[in-house]
C-alpha cells in the first residue's frame, strides 16, 4: 500500500522532471503545490492559535484560582475551551503536517528507480550491479539508487542498465540533477575539500553551504511565525510561557534541518529551503487575512475583561453595603436590653373530672368520663318488657329536665396556693332531706343504664323506685 502511494507521487515528480527538464525546478514546483494544498489547514490552525491567545487571560485566572489542584485546573480549562469552541491542539497540529510529506519525499528522492521509474526490487538490484560493473563507486548502500540515476545521463551507463533490467528498460529515464552547477544527487559533507577532484570546487563548496542556508531560512520562518501568532506583545509572552514545549520545538526544528542537510542528498535540502520560503509567505498572507479577526477578538477580549471587573466591583459593593447595614443594626441594639422570653403557660385548664383532691391532673389533662359511653351487657336470649321500660324511663326522665349538669368543657378557676394546701372538710348531712338535696344529679346515660338493669331483673320482683 505504501509503495503504491509513493510510486504515485514519484511518478508525478518524474512527469514534472520531463516537463521542466530540471530536477531542481520540479522539486520547487512540487513544494509549492504541497503548500497550496495545505493552505486551508494552515489558515484554520492560525485561527485556532488566535483564539487560544484571546483566551489566555481567562486561562491565567483559572491557573491562579486552581493552581494547586491540577485535576480541577485541567477540568475547568477544558470546559472553557468547549464553551468557546476552541480546539487546543488545532494551533499546533497544522505545523506537524509537513513532516509526513518530508518523510515520503525523502524515500522518493533516495530511491528514484523504485518509486519514480516503478522498477521492481530485482530490476533495481540488477541496475545497480550493472553500474558498479562499469567501475563506478556508488558510495553507501542508502543512496546507491540516486547515484546510479545521476550517472544514467551517460549513454554508456544507460545502455548497460537497460540491458540489465530487461522488461523494465522502457521505464528508464535520464534525470538532470544539476542546479547552478551543483549535483543534487550528492550528499553534503563537512570535509568538502576532499571532493575537489571528483566533484569540482564549486560543487563541493555549494553542497557544503546548502545545509546552512536551509537552517537560516527555517530559523527566519520560525521568528516570523512567532510574531504573526501573537496578537500583542503581552499575549505573545504569556503564550510562550504557557506553551514551553511549542517554543522549544520552534528552536529545535532549524537545528534538525542542519543535521538533515549533512546526511541526506542535496535534493532534500532544496525542498526544505523552498518549503521555509513558501511557509513564510503563507504566514504573511494568513496574518493579512485574519487581521480583522484579530481586531474583533481583541475587542471582545477587552469587553469581557471590563464586564468581569464591573461584576467584581459590584459584588464587592454589595458585600460592603451588607456589612455596613449589619454594623448599623448592631449599634442600635447595643444599648437595649433583650426582652425576656415569656414563660410557657398552661395550654388548657383541667376539667372537673381530671382533678382528684388537690391533684389537678390526676386523671389526665382532658379527661372526660362520658366520651366513650359503656353499654351494659345484656343476654340476647332475655326478653325485655318494652312497656315497663318506657314507663320507668318516663317516670325518671323528669330528673334530666331538673338537673342542669355543668358543661364538660368549662374549666373551673385554677386553685390558689392556699386552696392547694387547705382541703375543705365536708360535713355529713343531719337529715335525709338534706342528704337528698346534696345528692348529685345523675346523667342521662347513668339513668338509662339503671333502667336497663331494672328491666333485666326477675319479673316477680318490683323495681326499686
Amino acid at each position: 500500500m505504501i509503495t503504491t502511494i509513493l510510486q504515485f507521487f514519484g511518478g508525478f515528480l518524474l512527469w514534472m522532471c520531463n516537463f521542466f527538464h530540471s530536477y531542481a525546478l520540479s522539486l520547487i514546483v512540487f513544494t509549492l503545490l504541497t503548500r497550496l494544498v495545505l493552505f486551508p489547514l494552515t489558515l484554520r490552525g492560525k485561527r485556532s492559535m488566535m483564539q487560544m491567545n484571546a483566551l489566555n487571560a481567562e486561562v491565567q485566572k483559572l491557573q491562579k484560582q486552581y493552581g494547586k489542584d491540577k485535576d480541577r485546573l485541567n477540568e475547568e480549562t477544558q470546559k472553557l475551551y468547549e464553551r468557546e469552541g476552541v480546539n487546543p491542539m488545532g494551533g499546533c497540529l497544522w505545523s506537524l503536517l509537513p513532516l509526513p510529506i518530508l518523510m515520503a519525499l525523502y524515500y522518493i528522492i533516495r530511491r528514484p528507480l523504485l518509486y519514480m521509474m516503478a522498477l521492481t526490487e530485482d530490476q533495481v538490484t540488477a541496475a545497480i550491479e550493472a553500474v558498479q560493473a562499469l567501475g563506478y563507486d556508488l558510495g553507501s548502500s542508502a543512496y546507491q539508487e540516486i547515484h546510479a540515476a545521476s550517472l544514467m545521463q551517460n549513454s554508456e551507463v544507460m545502455s548497460a542498465v537497460q540491458a540489465a533490467v530487461g522488461d523494465g528498460a522502457d521505464k528508464l529515464q535520464a534525470i538532470n540533477f544539476n542546479m547552478l552547477g551543483i549535483d543534487l544527487a550528492q550528499t553534503p559533507t563537512l570535509k568538502f575539500w576532499e571532493n575537489f577532484e571528483t566533484l569540482g570546487v564549486w560543487c563541493s563548496v555549494g553542497l557544503f553551504l546548502i545545509p546552512f542556508v536551509v537552517t537560516a531560512l527555517n530559523f527566519g520562518y520560525t521568528k516570523l511565525s512567532q510574531k504573526t501568532n501573537a496578537i500583542n506583545g503581552q499575549q505573545a509572552q504569556a503564550n510562550d510561557s504557557a506553551n514551553a514545549s511549542m517554543k522549544m520545538m520552534n528552536y529545535l526544528m532549524p537545528l534538525m534541518y542542519l543535521w538533515f542537510g549533512f546526511i541526506m542528498p542535496a535534493g532534500m535540502c532544496v525542498y526544505m529551503a523552498f518549503s521555509a520560503i513558501f511557509s513564510a509567505l503563507q504566514e504573511l498572507i494568513c496574518a493579512r487575512m485574519l487581521r480583522k479577526d484579530f481586531a474583533k477578538m481583541e475587542a471582545e477580549r477587552q469587553q469581557r475583561e471590563l464586564e468581569a471587573k464591573e461584576a467584581e466591583k459590584q459584588k464587592k459593593a454589595e458585600i460592603a453595603a451588607r456589612r455596613a447595614a449589619q454594623e448599623e443594626e448592631a449599634k442600635k441594639n447595643r444599648g437595649k436590653k433583650r426582652p425576656k422570653k415569656a414563660k410557657k403557660g398552661v395550654k388548657d385548664q383541667p376539667t372537673q373530672f381530671s382533678r382528684v383532691g388537690v391533684r389537678s391532673y390526676a386523671r389526665g389533662r382532658a379527661y372526660d368520663p362520658n366520651r366513650y359511653p359503656v353499654t351494659p351487657y345484656r343476654d340476647p336470649a332475655d326478653v325485655l318488657d318494652e312497656q315497663q321500660l318506657e314507663a320507668e324511663y318516663a317516670k325518671r326522665g323528669h330528673k334530666l329536665e331538673q338537673a342542669e349538669p355543668e358543661p364538660a368543657d368549662t374549666a373551673p378557676e385554677a386553685l390558689t396556693a392556699e386552696a392547694a394546701v387547705e382541703v375543705p372538710q365536708v360535713e355529713a348531712p343531719d337529715t335525709p332531706a338534706e342528704a337528698a338535696e346534696t345528692e348529685p344529679a345523675k346523667s342521662a346515660d347513668e339513668l338509662f343504664a339503671e333502667i336497663q338493669q331494672d328491666a333485666a331483673a326477675p319479673r316477680d320482683e318490683k323495681p326499686e323506685s
